[in-house]
């Protein structure tokens, strides 16, 4: 027997004992060490913060709390004309204008084009499709729709379907789908730029109603009153084109001569 004293055995046997001891138990004594070193450090925190004032008013009846006045919900917004600034008479006129060479079509409210406002009208169809200004010898006035005074709002919405048609007639080719996807890029921007008999049977089309919300409508009812329109054409010819012309539309050959005072105004308020 080795000359081990028995102090020396009984460390060697608590040592190994140690080695032993299950990993469970010595996780979980830790853990009750973590948490109870947590919950004297709260209870000095909160032994240190200051006691919260009290409230010295006192009420007899309690108040309920103060809340915002109902409002009841509004899905739509009332129309506000006056806040527009539009001149006196906007609307009542609608000029077509062509390019001589593309055919190319865009709206206007007064008879002198803006380069701004009518490039946005211009669609980008394929390179060199869309120019970079407006050339006024390329655009011609093709016609012009005239309405009663007092009726800037009829001609503003028949102006909007006028623009939201020719949207439809460049993305939506119907019966000429297979036509157009036979072309070339070069030839299918030229094609898609050719607005300019769709643009007449769209006239015919809006001015006898067609449209959602469309309101050259008067009245309602299955047969609604449609506004009277006159509709001028540099080329009387050009009316043939449409097929049919609903009862409320006169047609008249020539445009209407501009006097020097109304050209003035125009051009002062398209610098504007």
């Amino acid at each position: 027997m080795s000359g081990l004293s028995i102090r020396s055995l009984r460390q060697l046997a608590i040592g190994s004992s140690q080695a032993v001891r299950p990993l469970a138990q010595v996780q979980a004594t830790t853990m009750t060490l973590t948490m109870a070193a947590r919950v004297a450090s709260t209870a000095t925190v909160q032994a240190t913060r200051l006691p919260k004032p009290k409230n010295t008013t006192t009420t007899d009846s309690a108040q309920p709390p103060t809340s915002r006045p109902i409002i009841p919900y509004k899905r739509y917004r009332q129309p506000r004309p006056d806040l527009t600034k539009f001149p006196e008479g906007h609307g009542e006129q609608i000029w077509i204008f062509n390019h001589i060479v593309t055919n190319q079509i865009v709206y206007s409210h007064t008879p002198v084009l803006r380069n701004n406002r009518a490039l946005k009208q211009l669609p980008f169809n394929g390179k060199k499709t869309k120019p970079a200004k407006l050339r006024k010898d390329y655009w011609k006035p093709m016609a012009l729709i005239q309405f009663n005074e007092g009726e800037g709002v009829v001609g503003q919405s028949v102006f909007q379907k006028l623009r939201e048609f020719r949207r439809l007639h460049e993305l939506s080719w119907g019966y000429q789908k297979e036509d157009f996807y036979a072309m070339d890029r070069k030839e299918l921007g030229e094609a898609l730029n050719d607005q300019r008999s769709n643009a007449i049977a769209d006239v015919a089309a809006v001015l006898s109603g067609a449209g959602q919300g469309n309101r050259i409508k008067l009245g309602g009812g299955a047969e609604p009153k449609l506004a009277e329109a006159v509709v001028f054409w540099a080329n009387e010819q050009d009316r043939t084109i449409a097929e049919v012309w609903s009862k409320n539309v006169r047609h008249a050959a020539g445009l209407p001569a501009m006097t020097r005072q109304r050209e003035e105004a125009v051009k002062e308020e398209a610098e504007a």
